[in-house]
């Protein structure tokens, strides 16, 4: 068997089956292709998933190559069932590629598609997602509508991510969609989910990106998520924020501004109080140059200029160009010229952006002068940028530099680039008028150059140098007529002498000498250098009267040229010439050859590109792009300031205006309130005792609805499917309470007292206190003794302002199981055998670690000396704590540790080596699902909320073997998950609990019929819904 391979990529596949290989010299190449990658439909239609995986490998190579694989569709399209989850990831991937082309087969798997959403595992719910919105049928509209609907609930951030890129193909498809495509946005929007919000942005834009007031609840969150989300999201979401920072910040440079940097640490004058910033950020209207909220997006943004992709330092630079102080924008100037550094492509927009920001900023680049110097390896494009901005950013002082670089310049082969170098050369002396002479004496050296085009250009700069004409003008035409006379320049240049000569030495005395030598040789000269000897001729005539027989002469010798151009250029001057025969042509002719002609003025040629957006196609190109949308102007005042909320605390105290001279332990006026509350997310500061009682009523009205999910929202990396159904289960609530609590946060922002300044200043902490610092609500857990029993101590009492009718509070277990179960048997590890017991508790080194008890048991009359935790084979998110070392156990003895393990919410095993002095040996440790959560307690009411943002598919039910009574079914609930009793008693049995890892709430009811018993579980993770009442359901079963 030959192991040449053929152009249609066949395979040999061995030790499995075997195919025949085509073999090019049987004339295949030549063969119709009816067999084409009959192999791998072969190999697809088999059984066996190994075959299944390399033909699918083999097929996303060639797409990958470029080579067209659809006509494999149909036997690709029937592996979407497949069990085998690499199989199905291949074949997803391949499906993206071709279903817009296959509609109609793909239409026949939509229910395998709609199937996959709920897969457990997030790369097919994903990958399904991916795939119906590739089929662009509008028939299935409403399928993707509601695929999309659920993905955006979905507990994986990669699916949410997914659903948001789906939406603007879902909107591209079917418009009328508009509305409930936004309601979707803002809900992603409002993801705390760093993966997700970049992916949210590009939909707002491409959807709705002229609805800035979607942005404003979510817009200090957005700032507060920049730096955590990925390269392109970055991009996405800073330009989406410039967008609104235009809409709804005034600009900070029409007022008098000082840098932040140059004023004391509680001057109320150097940036917006935190007071401000959590009341919207009117620091602009109360007299600071820069509004809070819009400090806040500068300071989140300027950590960006560090990034490695220049797309986001170019919206860094569009931000703070736009919406910035312009005393800040030096760090923008430096980031910007650590791109010149980048590949050619990159250098090109970077260098285009700042030969157009040199116009209007030449300041900010001077120091950085030398790095727009022109290297040889350098493309012509480039060397043109550079060339433009060295031009703009030279000064008096800069100049001689400048200048020298221009010298050697102009000896480079490249003839675009000599000749801007000419023109640059022009520019600088009309710009500075002490280099005027120096740049005139060195164009006109130019005039001696071998090169005609750079004598043409030369000649042309010249001009414009000299303008209406003076002493330099005498000079310059003086050097063209000593050219002239030597025959040393070229045709095109020699044309561009005598023009010169025309144009400004007309009356030059030695003019008529130059048109005699020329004359003398007229037949021989260049077509173009005869039509200027024209001119000339006709200007002498006006100017010098006693040159008119020359002229005459030389028009007679243009009447007979071989040229149709010459004759007839010589019949029409002839008229000026001949007054006789010229009329009234002969009273204007001088108003016609030699006018007065100003000075001509040399503008720069990006000056008309600041009008468009920097770093923008249409500032590249210089015209206004297809689809360009130019920034708003800037608002005289802030808009919106009381919609946006609060996501993070101003970390810098600053003091009001008039407490600025007062002690620092002063007493508080007798019309303010308490230390100001509004920029935190929680109630943690208290309030003095001259508050009203109506203002405490309103503030606890305000703080309770807050700290509800406090416990939740400490933690960033959670899902937030669950917020998105508490602020739904909370709308009435928090509407009921909206007038009450905007009226306390104006108070709030208006009263500040320096205590509220001390307390600042003493809560300043490091960044590792700050890591360590458990908020109050975490605080009023119970937390679990040091030892290794792990029994909880007596919860704490809550926080005042907290009702606990209405909360969610973490409780105790209601029963710890007593079973051990063994991990490591004595017979593989030589004598020690290791158990593991559910302690139902928390961690002490992270609430989201399950605290396992292991029980070490030495079954031998030796001692083991240092047991400890050697290797452990983590993926994910999980991650686990090891358990102290213990030093030596004796024979016969036991002793207990305590694991930290964060399972993900997985039921994944975690493995791990447990080393001693007789070895290792390799522990695995599997949850059940119900040791994967924590009981909570809430009321009736609040469950029933909760319950009604947990439906559809994140609710699964399960019919269950009756029991006795409720006491049996608690008890069996209880025995199987670590969930808490609502209520207890009658038909409908209600428990709560929550996932240590993401914090989703798990709700379970159990309803009692007559011959059986409802099962349902509700969580956000449909998964975990799923495995849990299934296992509630065979716990009942039991005997």
């Amino acid at each position: 068997m030959t192991s040449t391979s053929s152009y249609n990529n066949d395979k040999v596949v061995q030790g499995e089956v075997e195919y025949p290989a085509s073999d090019p010299a049987s004339g295949a190449f030549f063969q119709p292709d009816y067999k084409k990658n009959e192999d791998l439909k072969l190999m697809l239609d088999g059984s066996k998933d190994s075959l299944k995986l390399e033909a699918m490998k083999r097929i996303i190579g060639m797409i990958a190559k470029g080579r067209d694989a659809s006509d494999l569709f149909p036997a690709v399209v029937k592996n979407v069932v497949s069990k085998n989850i690499e199989v199905k990831k291949l074949v997803y991937v391949y499906l993206v590629r071709y279903a817009e082309e296959q509609q109609d087969l793909a239409l026949l798997s939509i229910s395998t598609f709609q199937r996959a959403l709920k897969d457990p595992n997030q790369l097919i719910r994903a990958s399904a997602l991916r795939v119906l919105s590739s089929i662009r049928v509008p028939m299935i509209v409403p399928i993707v509508m509601l695929a999309i609907r659920d993905s955006a609930s979905d507990m994986s951030p990669y699916v949410r991510k997914t659903a948001a890129h789906a939406i603007p193909k879902l909107y591209s498809l079917d418009p009328d969609q508009k509305e409930e495509l936004v309601a979707i946005i803002d809900k992603l929007l409002s993801d705390k989910a760093p993966l997700v919000v970049g992916s949210a942005a590009m939909a707002f834009t491409e959807v709705c990106g002229d609805r800035m007031s979607l942005i404003h609840r979510s817009y200090r969150k957005l700032c507060s998520l920049l730096a955590d989300v990925d390269e392109w999201g970055q991009l996405t979401l800073l330009n989406v924020l410039t967008v609104y920072a235009k809409t709804c910040f005034p600009n900070p440079n029409n007022d008098s501004y000082s840098s932040e940097s140059d004023k004391p640490f509680y001057e109320s004058d150097s940036e917006g109080s935190a007071g401000g910033a959590a009341g919207g950020g009117a620091g602009g209207a109360g007299g600071a140059g820069v509004d809070a909220d819009l400090r806040l997006l500068l300071r989140a943004a300027k950590p960006l200029l560090q990034s490695r992709n220049a797309g986001v330092v170019m919206a860094v630079a569009q931000l703070f160009y736009h919406c910035g102080p312009v005393q800040e924008l030096q760090p923008v100037a430096k980031a910007m010229v650590r791109l010149l550094r980048a590949p050619i492509e990159v250098q090109s927009v970077v260098l285009n952006s700042i030969a157009s920001l040199t116009v209007t900023r030449r300041s900010i680049f001077e120091p950085f002068l030398k790095s727009f110097f022109v290297r040889n390896s350098d493309p012509t494009h480039i060397k043109l940028l550079k060339l433009e901005i060295l031009t703009n950013l030279s000064t008096e002082a800069s100049a001689p530099v400048v200048l020298r670089e221009y010298q050697t310049y102009v000896t480079s082969n490249d003839k675009a680039f000599v000749a801007a170098t000419i023109q640059a050369i022009g520019r600088l002396a009309v710009a500075i008028h002490t280099e005027t002479e120096t740049c005139l004496n060195g164009l006109l050296h130019l005039l001696s150059s071998k090169d005609e085009w750079a004598v043409c250009e030369a000649v042309v700069v010249v001009k414009r140098v000299v303008g209406g004409g003076a002493a330099s003008a005498r000079a310059a035409v003086s050097r063209a007529a000593k050219l002239l006379r030597s025959d040393r320049l070229a045709g095109n240049a020699r044309a561009a002498a005598v023009w010169l000569v025309a144009e400004h030495g007309a009356k030059h005395p030695r003019a008529a000498a130059i048109l005699a030598h020329m004359a003398s040789n007229f037949a021989d000269q260049d077509e173009l250098v005869k039509l200027q000897l024209l001119s000339l001729a006709v200007k002498l005539s006006l100017t010098q009267p006693d040159t008119l027989p020359m002229c005459k002469y030389v028009l007679a010798l243009a009447r007979y040229d071989a040229s149709y151009d010459v004759r007839d250029r010589a019949r029409m001057l002839r008229r000026f010439v001949e007054p006789e025969h010229a009329g009234l042509l002969s009273q204007y002719a001088k108003h016609i050859f030699c006018p007065d002609k100003p000075k001509p003025t040399v503008h720069c040629n990006y000056k008309e590109r600041d009008q468009y957006t920097v770093g923008s196609l249409s500032q590249y190109i210089g015209s206004a792009a297809n689809g360009y949308r130019p920034l708003p102007s800037a608002p005289r005042e802030t808009i919106a300031a009381e919609l946006r909320e609060i996501a993070m605390p101003i970390s810098t105290p600053v003091v009001e205006e008039g407490q600025k001279n007062k002690s620092f332990y002063s007493e508080p006026d007798s019309d303010g309130s308490g230390s100001s509350s509004s920029t935190s997310t929680d109630s943690s500061s208290s309030e003095d005792s001259s508050d009203e009682e109506k203002s405490n009523d309103a503030e606890k009205k305000e703080n309770k609805p807050k700290e509800t999910n406090n416990y939740k929202s400490s933690n960033s990396d959670s899902s937030d499917s669950e917020s998105d159904s508490d602020t739904s289960s909370n709308s009435e609530s928090e509407t009921a309470n909206s007038e009450s609590s905007e009226d306390n946060n104006k108070k709030e922002d208006q009263k500040e007292t320096p205590k509220s300044e001390a307390k600042d200043k003493k809560n300043e902490k490091s960044n590792l206190e700050l890591l360590l610092e458990l908020d109050e609500v975490a605080s009023s857990l119970p937390t679990m003794t040091p030892t290794c029993g792990g029994f909880l101590s007596p919860p704490t009492v809550p926080p005042a302002g907290i009702e606990d009718a209405d909360g969610i509070t973490p409780v105790g277990p209601a029963l710890a199981p007593p079973t051990r179960t063994e991990v490591v048997p004595r017979v593989t590890s030589r004598g020690l055998s290791v158990s593991r017991r559910w302690t139902r508790a928390p961690h002490l080194y992270s609430h989201k670690m399950c605290a396992v008890e292991l029980t070490f048991t030495n079954h031998t009359p030796d001692d083991i000396d240092n047991i400890r935790v050697s290797r452990k084979t983590l993926t994910g998110a999980r991650a686990v704590h090891e358990f102290a070392a213990i030093p030596r156990l004796g024979g016969g003895a036991s002793v207990t540790g305590t694991l930290g393990v964060d399972f993900a919410d997985t039921i994944q095993p975690v493995e791990f080596t447990v080393m001693s002095s007789l070895g290792e040996v390799n522990a695995s440790i599997t949850p059940p699902v119900g040791e994967l959560m924590r009981a909570v307690s809430m009321s009736s009411a609040r469950w029933d909320r909760e319950h009604k943002g947990l439906r559809g598919m994140t609710e699964c039910n399960k019919q269950a073997a009756k029991l006795e009574n409720e006491q049996a079914v608690c008890k069996r609930v209880f025995e199987t998950a670590n969930v808490a009793a609502v209520t207890a008693t009658g038909n409908f049995l209600r428990f709560a609990g929550r996932m240590m890892s993401s914090q989703d709430l798990v709700l379970l009811s159990v309803k009692i019929d007559d011959e059986s018993c409802m099962v349902t579980a509700n969580c956000s993770n449909m998964a975990i819904a799923s495995m849990l009442a299934n296992q509630i359901a065979q716990a009942f079963a039991r005997d």
